[in-house]
């Protein structure tokens, strides 16, 4: 079909389409009935648009929720909502909207259309130059273009009074998608938080016709980098000021977290400084365009609906020296990513220098010890013991006085105890008689004494585990980022981050040899990364290595080295060593139970390594507790970590999937569905994991045209994510490949088999169980080729046996 007589889809310029009392133009963007404009949600107005392009056709479902909701998995019945709002906003003219039931709706109107103005040829985005009026807005024109990317230019513009404003126009598909991303949390702000102080506002916008763009404010000292280089800028500013401009930016974002909108890019470049009118300075929030909103009731009580982003999967927003570890390592963002970017910049913003990376060392840079508490928490490398929110960060630091004053009362409380001590062992040393006496003044402080020693202990075992995060996050920070970083690279081009976590690994033996457990926490770290990018090998590798170091200094007693144990059988179980993970799986709940250990987290790894084994092993029923123990156990331990929870029970719908209990796996999936809904996740590789799971249940189910739109975006989404052998994509490939074998098309089933199962071979060996799963599927797609090509009532050669 020419892609001009899809719905939704046309190269006719833009027009006013009328029937009864209703008239749609597409130059305004706009929908009024009986004359007075009405509100409605672009998923609407799009449909609405498609069935007046086709007027008197039957438009498909499908192609309705193409039209509507473009590269999104959504159900039906989100059609049938919209199609309910669409007849009530009609008023006397819904009865045209019909549907024609099995096969979708039409228009049951005459329908008159006209062009929107004289059609101009619309100026290509790329073209437009300094000096150009800009497109759709009289009087207005293009003074100088501020910066451009693969997504996008701006430019400030300036009217004949003087007036002046910043234009981002969308030079990319991509960008326009963004574009669309930053009106609809703009809109979302204004609706819910008009008031919401230190956030930029979209000014206006041009989405109805080429080229797309939307207006901004113009902040006349530049971002935030090009403030603090200025001379009046970041330096002339005491410290008091700039700990004061760090919480009022703390403050900005923790507005957005609490409207449920995670910023997912703060760096200097979107960050705009501006004078107050008592002439201090605060800090703007801009570019939302890579953020997201949580799905929440009101978001969807207003309509507004946030594009997808197909080509970059969310996860990959953000620029590399604010970007959180575990967003480095593949997992959606969250508002603690955006609290680790606010570490890094409190940091630079103390300091005074916004170029100096957050690599180890940096604690001499900061000689207050409160701010370096404060610092390390919003920054560490573990996003479970960043447990700093923006507001709280933004309290923290305004309260630095008040804090330091309670500290040093302490202290001098501490030192007169210690005095206080000493003079009591001379007096019992000198004056045996006044001992009862010191001993009755001494009680009046017993129970201060108490809790200060206990207060102490736990001091010692949280710098214990801050030495463990810290060398974690150094890791991270100097050896994976710094060389990463494009500044590192003098002669040659920038690591990837996988590249420079391969180079980093390599000298953590180096680097660690004095601190055992250290380097083990770290090497575990390092095998879950390569486990996450299904670098099976190196990841088992480095789970071996750091499981010799906890076992020789901790003890097999030890959480630590359990979890690791189950971890690395985990991994063994992925490179099809499934007797090596079993023995080691099942040795050490037997050590746990010999010692009647019950720790929650050891014990949720142990449910999990196993329930993973049993499904590998195809042994669904006795696999069936422990993956159901998985979910509860997480449950118990942390009910608001909806990653680990979409985890958990994806598992267990893929057991039930593959057990036959396809209708129990798809009660799981709508579970899993909502957390990720809950999440804000549309495109991570996470989400993409689970489209492809619920797609081969969708499979197994026999509803093919749903599993095929479901491992088609998959496949899609993972090919642009990961790269086209990564195992993942891999793996999306031989499902797509099954779809085409159970519709009887083993000419298309047979090159993604062929490319699979020799991309597995290459990687995982001939032997893994991936390999092996792929030969088997293209065995049966050559035997099924065969046999359709063989004569009627011939036995093809080779037949399947």
């Amino acid at each position: 079909m020419d892609s001009s007589s899809r719905p939704g889809v046309t190269t006719q310029p833009p027009g006013q389409w009328r029937f009864g009392h209703v008239l749609l133009d597409e130059a305004l963007a706009s929908l009024s009935v009986n004359g007075v404009p009405v509100e409605l949600d672009r998923s609407g107005y799009d449909v609405m648009l498609a069935l007046l392009r086709h007027a008197g056709e039957v438009v498909t479902k499908d192609e309705l929720l193409d039209a509507g909701w473009p590269g999104r998995v959504v159900s039906e019945n989100s059609l049938a909502k919209a199609v309910s709002r669409l007849r009530r906003i009609l008023g006397d003219d819904a009865e045209a909207i019909r549907a024609v039931h099995g096969y979708g709706y039409r228009l049951a109107a005459t329908v008159h259309w006209q062009p929107a103005g004289p059609v101009v040829a619309p100026t290509p985005p790329e073209h437009l130059r300094e000096g150009d009026p800009v497109p759709h807005r009289p009087g207005w024109t293009l003074q100088q273009r501020l910066g451009s990317g693969g997504a996008g230019t701006t430019f400030l513009a300036r009217n004949g009074v003087g007036d002046t404003g910043v234009v981002k126009v969308a030079t990319s598909e991509a960008g326009l998608r963004g574009l669309k991303r930053e009106i609809a949390l703009s809109r979302y702000i204004q609706a819910v938080r008009p008031d919401l102080p230190g956030v930029a506002p979209v000014l206006g916008w041009n989405l109805a016709q080429p080229p797309f763009f939307l207006e901004l404010p113009y902040f006349v000292h530049g971002d935030l980098g090009e403030w603090a280089l200025a001379p009046d800028g970041l330096a002339v500013l005491g410290s008091e000021a700039r700990i004061a401009l760090c919480a009022q930016l703390c403050d900005a974002v923790a507005g957005l977290h609490e409207i449920g909108i995670i910023h997912k890019d703060l760096k200097p470049g979107n960050l705009y400084p501006q004078r107050d009118p008592q002439g201090g300075w605060h800090i703007v929030l801009a570019d939302l365009g890579a953020g997201e909103a949580m799905s929440t009731p009101r978001l969807a009580d207003l309509g507004i609906t946030l594009a997808a982003d197909g080509d970059l999967p969310s996860h990959g927003a953000g620029s590399m020296p604010y970007l959180a570890p575990e967003v480095i390592a593949g997992e959606v963002p969250t508002q603690r990513s955006d609290v680790f970017a606010l570490g890094v910049l409190v940091y630079q913003l103390v300091i005074g220098d916004l170029r100096r990376p957050f690599a180890p060392g940096w604690e001499a840079d900061i000689t207050d010890a409160l701010l370096r508490e404060d610092i390390a928490l919003a920054a560490a490398t573990n996003p479970e013991r960043r447990r700093l929110s923006a507001r709280g960060f933004g309290e923290r630091l305004r309260q630095l006085d008040a804090r330091r004053a309670q500290r040093d009362r302490a202290r001098e409380a501490e030192q007169r105890h210690a005095n206080a001590q000493r003079a009591l062992e001379r007096t019992r040393a000198r004056r045996p008689w006044l001992v009862a006496t010191a001993v009755a003044l001494a009680l009046g402080t017993a129970s201060s004494w108490w809790m200060y020693t206990r207060a102490l202990q736990a001091s010692r075992v949280a710098q214990e585990n801050a030495a463990i995060a810290d060398a974690v996050n150094r890791f991270f920070n100097q050896d994976v980022l710094s060389a990463a970083s494009p500044y590192a690279q003098a002669e040659r081009e920038p690591l990837t981050v996988p590249e420079a976590i391969d180079l980093a690994a390599a000298h953590v033996g180096e680097r660690l040899r004095d601190q055992p457990v250290v380097e083990a926490t770290v090497r575990m770290t390092i095998g879950q990364v390569y486990g996450e990018a299904m670098q099976i090998p190196r990841a088992i590798e480095q789970e071996r290595r750091a499981l010799a170091l906890f076992e020789r200094h901790l003890g097999v007693a030890d959480p630590r080295t359990q979890q690791a144990r189950y971890r690395l059988a985990t991994d063994l179980t992925d490179d099809s060593r499934f007797a090596e993970a079993k023995a080691l799986i099942d040795d050490t709940d037997a050590v746990r139970r010999r010692n009647r250990q019950t720790d929650g987290e050891t014990a949720l790894l142990s449910h999990r390594a196993s329930c993973y084994w049993h499904i590998r092993r195809e042994q669904y029923d006795a696999g069936q507790a422990a993956c159901e123990g998985v979910i509860a156990q997480q449950l118990a331990l942390a009910p608001g970590d909806h990653n680990a929870l979409i985890k958990a029970r994806a598992n267990l719908a893929v057991l039930h999937s593959r057990a036959g209990r396809a209708a129990q796996a798809e009660a799981q999936f709508i579970r899993i569905d909502d957390s990720f809904a809950t999440l804000g996740d549309r495109d991570s590789p996470t989400r993409l994991r689970f489209q492809f799971l619920h797609g081969m249940n969708l499979l197994a189910l026999g509803r093919l045209d749903d599993a095929e739109r479901v491992l088609d975006i998959a496949h899609r989404g993972s090919v642009a994510a990961l790269g086209t052998d990564n195992p993942h994509t891999l793996e999306v490939q031989v499902g797509l490949a099954r779809l085409h074998l159970r519709r009887a098309q083993p000419a298309k089933a047979i090159p993604l088999l062929q490319h699979a199962h020799a991309a597995y071979a290459r990687q995982l060996g001939h032997d893994n169980h991936f390999t092996l799963d792929a030969r088997r599927a293209l065995d049966d797609a050559l035997c099924a080729s065969r046999s359709s090509a063989a004569p009627p009532g011939a036995r093809a050669s080779g037949a399947c046996g």
